[in-house]
């Protein structure tokens, strides 16, 4: 049989479990000043000044720049290629190649097909491209 405490009086047995039952208060874990002194050391950090780069650095960086333009403007030049393909299409005689390294071959000449997989082609390298020149844009020697 229970026994239980309510607004002072000892009850017992069926009215104990009747009875409303309270819960221990809780404690919040949430600490509002950390979070915010987190914050603000997080963004102190993200624009304190950087100790200058030694001149082996900078010659590392200069080289990776040069893999990154180089990249960027033959991405640019296959972008320049394709839509002259696309310009020069006159959905007749269009024929697209496929080969892989063993030397096989598949040939394509549906003009939907053909549409397809330049639409495909041109999406894909628009995001190569816009990737790369935010590489380009967002270095620093």
């Amino acid at each position: 049989m229970k026994t239980l405490l309510l607004e002072g009086k000892q009850v017992r047995g069926t009215e104990a479990e009747k009875a409303p039952k309270l819960l221990p208060p809780t404690k919040s874990t949430e600490t509002p000043v950390n979070d915010e002194k987190a914050t603000v050391n997080a963004m102190i950090e993200k624009f304190a000044p950087k100790s200058p780069p030694t001149a082996e650095e900078r010659i590392k960086r200069i080289s990776h720049f040069e893999a990154l333009s180089k990249r960027f403007q033959t991405l640019k030049d296959k972008e320049n290629d394709l839509k002259l393909f696309v310009a020069g299409n006159d959905k007749m005689t269009a024929k697209i190649n496929l080969e892989n390294q063993a030397g096989f071959k598949f040939d394509v000449r549906n003009s939907n097909v053909i549409d397809k997989v330049l639409t495909t082609m041109q999406n894909e390298l628009s995001i190569l491209l816009s990737e790369a020149e935010n590489e380009v844009l967002n270095f620093e020697i």
